[in-house]
């Protein structure tokens, strides 16, 4: 005998369930039936309410669904009788899932069934509870309640157990922690639907007017809760996105993309059905889906009716959602989800957003893996040609130091010899670039005569030259004098003979250095010697280092700059790309040194960190910047002064008493100050960059991360700093008109910034194009040339008084457009101190 199919195992137990059920409809006892008497239409429309607005409760992935079902059968309990409870509401559920759901017959069978034997076992354990507690005649007593309380409560755990009996029957069984956790939260809901049922009988018999008061008061619950559960399940849409994004991304590296995609599309979609379909299959006009073909998400809801629809319920589906997949342009496949797995919900037009965006990340992912194959056979070919160079076929510069680097690493000892060849520029001017090509080419074949197995011949640039010799090349000088028996020879060009000689520089590790660049530098230094005394080769000699003459020389000029105040602050501006108005200027640091010029902070600053002098530079830097922040803001033109701080000097635990000192003896607001440290720096040392930073936020002042984008940082680690702003390095912002690659770094590093309440400044604009691209990107704070190049004391001063004059003016003429402007997100100058920076990922929000 053939086992029955699941579906038949189902039949059984409805008809079980209806036998069940109509034995007890038939022998039930007569109910009180009070005044005032519910028409059995009133019932059945009631519960077809309940059966359409279900409120769903989200818990974790899955959504619960809590019916209001018993409010009806329990007011038909006290003011219908037996026959009209039963019958409405199998007329009610009948109706409503059949016509308005368009449920299959298994289904609407089996809900009628089980409603018929739960109405009935209702009239019975609420007719004997009463009895046992005397209360037939007043049912609305509060032992009543009580009675009506545990009816209820019962009736809703059999027909939970008969769903899930026949949950068991079809799909296998089910899982038992689902079960607690239904029992669980239908208890508490069947509870509050009571208690609601109650309420309403009383004012029945009551007041009956009060009603609407009641009915006032559901509506406004209802649609605060439906507010809420949209918001709530917005929200727990876009984590399931990222986190199909993230597992996307990670099963490209394993090729179980497909997999992956349809596993994360069921979860996130809560869809029994997920396929991905490949254009090169065959595709029919009559597919429920084939307009997604034609690059159109398509939206089919369950309870409509057209021509895709119908093609979608011939395919045996209720309801689907269908969104292009595409490869550069161009529509490879679809992807489709269908038959949402509960029943009192279908996909809307969130669900159909959340879809594009699913599948807009899947063909992302699905175009990524068919590249892999090609991206790794062209990797060792890039990997090559990165560290080659292409005219000689040799190591280039970056292969040569990594070699060095190693060789340092592993013993300490290395032979570095730089050579440049002489009079090349004429050859290059007089026989043409193509001749100097041909003898760069065969430079590099007789150097290779010299390779041994630990030496390495590249080509660092030009006519550049360099050779690491192993550690069998004890003889330095024999190695030179072989190169140079090689370039005895004349070169054979063609038509021309060249005789060609090279200027050689040689620095030995460790005497002459430890690192790898300080190595090459030397060997340059050395090389430079050697041409410049034609000599032909030169060992490095600190006698002879430019370089080092003029460090000594800065070190002894630094410590008299700063007795003397000689050293300088400029200023540059930072203003609203949108208003124009300007809300803050950076100070730079400037030194014009009597002999060597204008000299860079980047050279002189690590000087100063090096010999102790960082502190007293640092103090005179910040107190020059805050007397001139307070100057200004007496004058009527406040804004924030940022000033570069290093990771050591901030490290310092007394300079957070110091900057406290200076602003209360300037009487300027911590708010006005604002303190920039570079990305690198922060995330060198992580752990003791968030002490010394909350230091400084303590004492109100603003902190912003310098760099962005360049330092490498994780996020992980940089979202628990308690920083205010970042900065993206002038090297995006600079190619940004011309370059996709660093648009798309602009535009991220703006749209994370905002994500997690921070303001956003682009440093290094230089034309009205950057300008306008960072405006639309919702920049908020611009500086560069095209605002102003940085200028002195007196000169921003008046740059200031002209600017705030100019806006005052155009804020009276245009006042709409710029108070719009002014509130969309515009940086705060103020001067009370800025609010506490958020920590991100906390939940707060900093304004922008």
């Amino acid at each position: 005998m053939n086992r029955p199919t699941p579906d038949q195992r189902v039949w059984l137990t409805t008809g079980a369930i209806a036998a069940a059920g109509a034995t007890l409809w038939w022998r039930a006892p007569v109910l009180p039936e009070l005044t005032p008497h519910i028409w059995w239409p009133v019932l059945a429309a009631l519960l077809a309410l309940t059966e359409r607005f279900v409120v769903h409760l989200p818990f974790g992935r899955e959504n619960h669904s809590l019916s209001f079902n018993e409010a009806p059968l329990l007011l038909g309990l006290i003011f219908a009788s037996s026959n009209e409870v039963v019958g409405a509401g199998l007329i009610g559920v009948t109706l409503t899932l059949a016509l308005l759901y368009r449920s299959p017959v298994i289904k609407v069978s089996f809900n009628a069934a089980l409603w018929v034997l739960q109405s009935a076992m209702a009239i019975w354990l609420f007719d004997a509870l009463l009895g046992l507690l005397g209360m037939r005649a007043t049912p609305l007593a509060p032992a009543g309640w009580l009675a009506a309380l545990l009816t209820t409560e019962l009736v809703y755990l059999i027909s939970t157990l008969a769903v899930f009996a026949v949950i068991w029957e079809r799909e296998g069984r089910p899982d038992p922690q689902m079960l607690r956790v239904n029992l669980a939260f239908g208890a508490v809901g069947t509870a509050v639907v009571t208690d609601l049922a109650l309420v309403t009988a009383l004012l029945l018999r009551r007041e009956p007017s009060a009603l609407a008061l009641l009915a006032v008061l559901g509506v406004l619950s209802f649609l605060l809760y439906r507010g809420y559960h949209i918001q709530r399940l917005r929200y727990g849409r876009l984590q399931l996105l990222y986190e199909f994004t993230r597992s996307v991304d990670e099963s490209v590296r394993d090729e179980t993309v497909l997999e992956t995609i349809n596993r994360e599309a069921r979860t996130l979609l809560r869809a029994r059905h997920v396929q991905v379909v490949f254009c090169d299959e065959l595709c029919l006009s009559t597919d429920w889906w084939h307009p997604a073909c034609e690059g159109n998400v398509l939206l089919l809801p369950r309870g409509e009716d057209g021509a895709a629809h119908q093609a979608l319920r011939r395919s045996g589906h209720l309801d689907g959602l269908a969104a292009p997949l595409r490869d550069g342009g161009r529509v490879t496949g679809v992807l489709l989800v269908a038959d949402r797995l509960d029943d009192v919900s279908t996909f809307d037009r969130e669900d159909a957003r959340l879809f594009e965006a699913l599948a807009g990340h899947a063909s992302i992912a699905l175009a990524n893996s068919g590249l892999v194959d090609r991206v790794r056979a062209a990797a060792a070919e890039t990997q090559h040609l990165s560290l080659h160079d292409p005219l000689t076929g040799l190591p280039n510069r970056l292969h040569f130091q990594q070699r060095l680097e190693r060789r340092l690493l592993a013993t300490g000892s290395a032979t570095v010899l730089l050579m440049d060849l002489d009079r090349f520029k004429e050859v290059n001017d007089t026989l043409g670039h193509d001749v100097g090509d041909r003898l760069l080419e065969q430079v590099g074949h007789r150097l290779r005569r010299v390779e041994r197995a630990e030496t390495v011949v590249a080509r660092l640039g030009g006519d550049e030259f360099a050779v690491l010799l192993g550690d069998d090349d004890v003889h330095v000088e024999g190695m030179v004098q072989r190169i140079s028996r090689d370039f005895a020879t004349p070169f054979y060009l063609g038509d021309v003979d060249l005789d060609v000689s090279a200027s050689v520089g040689i620095a030995v590790a460790p005497q002459d250095g430890s690192s790898a660049a300080l190595l090459m530098r030397r060997a340059e230094v050395a090389m430079y010697d050697a041409k410049h005394r034609l000599a032909g080769v030169a060992h490095y000699s600190s006698e002879r280092d430019p370089y080092s003459a003029r460090r000594l020389s800065l070190i002894s000029d630094l410590a008299r700059a700063l007795d003397e105040r000689s050293l300088e602050l400029y200023y540059q501006p930072q203003a609203d790309p949108r208003s124009l108005r300007v809300t803050g200027v950076e100070a730079l640091l400037r030194w014009h040194h009597p002999v060597w010029g204008s000299v860079s902070p980047d050279e002189f600053v690590p000087l100063a960190e090096h010999t102790g002098l960082i502190r007293s530079l640092t103090r005179f830097v910040v107190e020059t910047a805050v007397g001139q922040c307070a100057a200004w803001r007496d004058a009527g033109t406040p804004v924030q002064m940022a000033v570069n701080v290093s990771m050591r000097n901030l490290l310092e635990p007394e300079l957070a008493d110091v900057v406290a000192r200076l602003l209360v003896r300037a009487n300027l607001p911590a708010g006005l100050l604002k303190l920039e440290v570079t990305e690198s720096a922060i995330v060198s040392d992580p752990d003791r960059a968030v002490t010394a930073l909350e230091r400084m936020v303590d004492l109100g002042l603003s902190v912003s991360v310098d760099d962005f984008g360049t330092g490498y940082s994780s996020l992980t680690r940089l979202r628990n700093l308690p920083v205010h702003e970042v900065k993206i390095d002038r090297e995006f912002v600079r190619n940004v008109t011309g370059s996709s690659e660093d648009l798309a770094i602009v535009r991220a590093v703006i749209n994370l910034g905002h994500d997690l309440g921070l303001r956003v400044v682009a440093e290094g604009v230089e034309d009205e194009s950057t300008w306008k691209i960072l405006r639309d990107l919702d920049c908020d704070l611009v500086q560069g040339f095209l605002l102003a190049r940085p200028m002195r004391r007196d000169d921003m001063t008046h740059w200031l008084s002209d600017h705030f004059a100019s806006y005052a003016v155009r804020l009276h003429s245009e006042p709409a457009a710029l108070s719009a402007v002014e509130t969309a997100d515009a940086p705060p100058v103020a001067d009370a101190p800025p609010a506490a920076p958020r920590r991100l990922g906390n939940g707060d929000v900093w304004p922008h």
